[in-house]
């Protein structure tokens, strides 16, 4: 009995499986293979954390564990070493270790480098070769090197580099920040390869001669370039990637070359016709589509006569690379929200564009040219436009350079080369303090420095004065119109700082001391009334009068920027009444709500009639609708208000449209929930709803 209770009792014990010993532990080994198992006393071994790899070289050297402090670590300091961060460079030959696991493999070799080959040369030509290349220290490429190597035994020239070769990449700098926007998955590849395969251009690298051996040359620039392709540009137009039509276009590169020759696969080539036919379709889509939502008031005119300003960026991407991937990514981001698909094009372009900005500013002087300038503008766009729900991104950053370039601009050329790009920035950074997204950085700095574009630059092209051109048939309205828009623009600059201001300041508010709340309201109503009333008085004005009489007759530029301009009027209007703080509407006087109640139906109306005439690319009224649906009380009126968002949220190049339909459907949602519980809806503050959805806006339009 007690033999079969052993018996049970061993049969539920769990099996011990044998601890696996390491590789060189033979003794372990032995006694595991001798006795079957291990023993309960042996204790598991300890499990070492991994080694950094990042540590200084004397540490590591010293076997010592590295804080990896920098410029000197902890240890070296701290006794007196000499702390060594520079790079290690290993190079080996996996070719024996490949051909013997993979019987496959078959090895072509050259005699540049194989002993084994033998040189182009008389006696295995039957006929003398020339070698009519300069000397090898002089050779700039390493083509030319490559071509006189192979006229010669193997081992006679040489190419050699070292660390400072591979300083100037990024990715094998110090600054964790670059390495990990070089080495992301999207960004594959050197700066150098990118720029190059930008450009077009054959990489010029000129290698230093060693003392005594003029065959041997040590490079001071490595350039990861892929020498041999089947496209290239012609050496007559290296500088431009766009032919005259402004389309990419193919040379076939056609050299004899002596030795082996390496071709691209037929798949190789189909690609490269892919990404074409790609960029030339991202053209159109930027110049047709993206460009004439940025800048309405460039629609064709009647003549067709006036040119657009997408010609300054199309020719400043002809010699800076960046700016031709900043306008392919805004380009693809916008077709993939219209057809609903992944945005990788976009992503790919926009991490070509931020590396090869960083590779092509090597000196603070060129922050201030234009392709930098123009390049940071359109990085800009793109942010905004790929702003994602519940998502940071980098539109803020992109802002304050363009701040700093602009100032740079001004102090080195004595002026602005293009006053109407600093316009639309201006409007840009309008939107998003009007959101609460921004801080007015921008436009704070330029009006408090009185250095926004006047109105006679604010339009392309510009004459030989410097001013913007005005044509015949726009004399009697276009002067008065810009001046009308410039004006009411600086006022709704000065509301969103009031209303910055304001906000800023509601949090130290004592509500409790009603006697103290009272007055602070009576002092921000009499600020407000102020920006009001110089906003009323443009309108009284005899020029505007007859223009307004006028409005459905004037030409296509007059007519958008006379749109812009009273739209924003009525959108600022609403916009003083009830959202420079919170629980503002409550605190507004009734006598204003006819107010109100006109701005919010002139403003919808506008904006059907424009609908009605196929003008979705009229970004600039997608606010005035949100504030006049925000407002409106009138229940027909609120939802027509959704409606006209949702119809121009399909031509949006970007998801700030889209979410700013869901905003006004998450305020109407929230007002609705008040009015249930206490018979009012007034004291709802759109923002509030917005930060608690998370859905956050910089440009209501884009």
């Amino acid at each position: 009995m007690q033999d079969e209770k052993r018996g049970e009792s061993s049969k539920k014990q769990p099996v011990r499986l044998p601890i696996i010993a390491p590789k060189d532990d033979q003794s372990s080994s032995t006694s595991s293979s001798r006795s079957g198992h291990l023993g309960p006393s042996v204790p598991p071994r300890a499990r070492l954390p991994p080694r950094s790899r990042t540590g200084c070289w004397t540490c590591r050297t010293r076997k010592v564990k590295c804080d990896e402090g920098r410029p000197v670590c902890g240890q070296c300091s701290r006794l007196g070493h000499t702390c060594d961060y520079s790079p290690r460079l290993a190079f080996r030959d996996d070719t024996p270790r490949v051909v013997e696991r993979m019987q496959d493999v078959t090895v072509v070799t050259s005699s540049v480098w194989d002993s084994n080959s033998p040189a182009v040369t008389e006696a295995n030509t039957g006929s003398a070769v020339v070698d009519d290349l300069p000397p090898f220290a002089s050779l700039t490429t390493d083509e030319e090197r490559e071509k006189k190597a192979e006229r010669s035994s193997p081992g006679t020239y040489n190419v050699v580099v070292n660390q400072d070769s591979f300083q100037h990449l990024p990715e094998y700098g110090d600054d964790p920040e670059v390495k990990t926007e070089i080495l992301s998955p999207l960004r594959r590849g050197s700066i150098a390869a990118s720029l190059a395969s930008s450009t077009g251009r054959e990489t010029v690298v000129e290698g230093t001669p060693v003392a005594g051996d003029p065959n041997v040359v040590v490079l001071p620039r490595f350039e990861d370039v892929g020498r041999r392709s089947t496209f290239s540009h012609s050496s007559k137009d290296t500088k431009s990637p766009f032919s005259p039509t402004g389309r990419p276009t193919p040379v076939i590169k056609s050299e004899e070359t002596v030795g082996p020759v390496f071709t691209e696969e037929p798949a190789s080539v189909m690609m490269d016709d892919l990404r074409i036919g790609q960029d030339a379709r991202y053209l159109r889509q930027f110049r047709h589509v993206v460009w004439r939502q940025l800048v309405p008031s460039e629609r064709d005119s009647r003549d067709g006569m006036i040119p657009s300003s997408v010609n300054v960026l199309e020719t400043a991407a002809r010699t800076f690379p960046p700016l031709h991937h900043a306008m392919m990514a805004v380009a693809a981001l916008s077709l993939a929200v219209q057809e609903g698909k992944e945005r990788l094009d976009a992503l790919q372009h926009y991490q070509q564009a931020l590396p090869a900005l960083q590779s092509a500013l090597k000196s603070p002087n060129d922050l201030c040219s234009d392709g930098a300038f123009l390049t940071h503008f359109l990085l800009l766009v793109y942010e905004i436009a790929a702003a994602e729900d519940g998502h940071s991104n980098l539109w803020s950053p992109h802002l304050s350079t363009l701040l700093r370039i602009t100032l740079s601009r001004r102090e080195v050329f004595g002026g602005e080369r293009y006053p109407f790009v600093v316009w639309w920035i201006c409007d840009i950074d309008l939107g998003a303090l009007f959101s609460g997204s921004g801080r007015g950085e921008f436009v704070g700095y330029m009006l408090n420095h009185d250095i926004i574009p006047p109105p006679s630059f604010h339009l392309y092209p510009l004459g030989l004065d410097g001013s913007s051109v005005v044509y015949a048939h726009e004399l009697e309205s276009l002067p008065t119109i810009l001046q009308l828009d410039h004006e009411v623009t600086v006022l709704a600059i000065r509301l969103g700082l009031l209303a910055r201001e304001f906000r800023q300041g509601a949090n130290n508010i004592d509500h409790t001391d009603m006697m103290r709340r009272a007055q602070t309201t009576r002092i921000r109503q009499t600020r407000i009334f102020e920006v009001q009333e110089a906003l009323r008085q443009l309108w009284v004005t005899p020029g505007v009068s007859m223009v307004s009489h006028n409005a459905c007759n004037l030409p296509s530029r007059s007519k958008v920027l006379y749109e812009h301009a009273a739209a924003l009027y009525r959108a600022c209007i609403l916009y003083s009444h009830t959202s420079m703080w919170p629980g503002q509407r409550l605190e507004t006087s009734p006598d204003y709500d006819t107010e109100i109640a006109v701005a919010s139906t002139q403003i919808l109306e506008m904006t059907r009639k424009a609908l009605a005439e196929d003008r979705a690319d009229c970004r600039y009224l997608v606010f005035p609708v949100f504030i006049a649906g925000f407002a409106s009380l009138d229940g027909g009126q609120r939802m027509l208000a959704l409606d006209l968002i949702r119809s121009m949220e399909k031509t949006s190049i970007g998801r700030n449209t889209a979410t700013t339909r869901k905003a006004l459907a998450a305020v109407y949602e929230k007002q609705n929930e008040r009015f249930m519980n206490t018979g009012q809806s007034l004291d709802v503050d759109w923002m509030e709803v917005m930060v608690e959805r998370d859905l956050r806006v910089v440009n209501f339009g884009v």
